[in-house]
């Protein structure tokens, strides 16, 4: 970790003047910090508590997660043309804003209508507002660190979840569910709305200054980006490429949350106890983080496609151990594998999409694939919770994913590189 710290910094160090870019790094970094409250990780500690007392089932606490996905898979290319034209200074504090308040509401909630408003709006928000526009953002001011910056972004994410799993898991232990979502509360109140007001801008030249903060033009490197920025969204679409990776992302997005919202009562059924639970959560937050540094890093260095296929091919190996794991040791091992392999790849997307197609229409085409990413982020739970209510089980669903991780590696696979034939 701090060897990928001294990484991330050097680039900095290399101005005099610190490039404003960074200072955007660091506002997307706080919202990030701020959209914590909408973990789906976290959420999954709510879970078992909030169906004791209410009683719902498996299905229907699952069911706003993925109805706030759908809702966010239809906000997301709105929102990512914002930001193409006008940036993401108003628009993540708005989403702050709604966070906070949403999270105090869940605190109070009395019925199941209300816990589906709600949720589905936090989630909406999440992946309809947040993760749409922060990761073009970043997009815009950097090129040649582009795989770093937005690792860091990550990297932010998932030291949150380290630190915040153990920490409202006290809570809601000693003090009920309902003080751990008002705890959550002021997340976005406090890291998610000052930050981006004074930092984020639309992009450098809007500021007179050049993409990595470069103090002289460099031929070579300008041409690298005019290239990428030939392409307009009808031939973005045009492109086996686009549609190869639109498909696959739906794959990659519902393996997520339909293991990880489930994780907990799955463990818990297989003899798991909560102790056990809980440290496995924090390893798959800490091998997350590994992953997400070490993709940053090795994104700037080797392709990125096949960074992906790689990470692809171990998560869905490691699906394997997940559905027979009944004690510590194959608990351990399994969020290990899977946290380092399955966040790896999240980072590797936006910056997979600005390298082949460049930084211009990056907000609006990362706005169209997060439709189909965020529409198997709501499929995932809904999948889980439904096998597990017909079949008592879960490892249906997780056999589905299993499969559906393989078909994302053929995708990509066969989905090539659209600008060999620009050349």
């Amino acid at each position: 970790m701090i060897s990928f710290l001294t990484v991330m910094i050097e680039p900095i160090k290399r101005h005099r003047k610190i490039y404003h870019g960074w200072y955007v790094s660091f506002a997307t970094c706080c919202s990030e910090l701020g959209n914590h409250c909408a973990s789906i990780t976290l959420f999954s500690l709510f879970v078992m508590p909030m169906v004791s007392d209410f009683g719902w089932s498996r299905t229907q606490i699952s069911l706003p997660a993925s109805l706030g996905c759908i809702s966010g898979a239809i906000l997301s290319p709105i929102v990512g043309r914002l930001v193409d034209k006008y940036g993401a200074r108003f628009i993540l504090p708005a989403g702050a804003v709604v966070l906070a308040v949403s999270c105090l509401y869940m605190s109070v909630i009395t019925s199941l209508i209300g816990f589906y408003v709600v949720f589905t709006l936090i989630r909406t928000i999440d992946q309809g507002v947040v993760n749409t526009a922060t990761y073009p953002t970043i997009g815009k001011w950097f090129f040649k660190y582009k795989g770093k910056v937005t690792s860091l972004i990550m990297l932010t994410g998932a030291m949150a979840t380290v630190v915040s799993i153990p920490l409202i898991s006290l809570v809601i232990t000693n003090y009920g569910w309902r003080v751990a979502w008002a705890v959550l509360s002021l997340l976005p109140i406090i890291f998610g709305i000052l930050p981006a007001l004074l930092f984020i801008r639309k992009s450098p030249e809007q500021m007179g200054l050049l993409i990595d903060g470069q103090n002289q033009i460099d031929d070579a490197h300008v041409y690298d980006v005019q290239q990428y920025n030939e392409w307009t969204l009808k031939d973005v679409l045009k492109t086996r490429f686009f549609w190869c990776v639109f498909t696959a992302l739906f794959m990659i997005g519902a393996a997520g949350p339909g293991i990880t919202l489930h994780l907990s009562s799955h463990l818990l059924e297989q003899g798991v106890s909560m102790a056990t639970i809980s440290t496995a959560l924090v390893i798959f937050a800490l091998s997350g983080a590994l992953g997400i540094g070490i993709a940053g890093i090795l994104a700037d260095k080797f392709d990125i496609k096949m960074l992906m296929i790689v990470a692809c091919i171990v998560a869905t190996l490691s699906m394997g151990i997940l559905i027979q794991a009944d004690t510590m040791l194959e608990t351990f091992m399994f969020v290990a594998i899977w946290g380092f392999s399955l966040i790896t790849i999240h980072p590797l997307i936006p910056v997979l999409w600005s390298h082949i197609y460049g930084r211009e229409l990056l907000g609006t085409i990362n706005g169209m694939s997060r439709v189909t990413l965020v529409l198997g982020l709501a499929s995932g739970p809904v999948i889980s919770g439904l096998m597990y209510d017909l079949t008592n089980s879960y490892n249906g669903a997780f056999i589905f994913f299993m499969l559906g991780s393989l078909a994302s590696v053929l995708l990509l696979i066969a989905s090539g590189n659209p600008n060999d034939s620009k050349k």
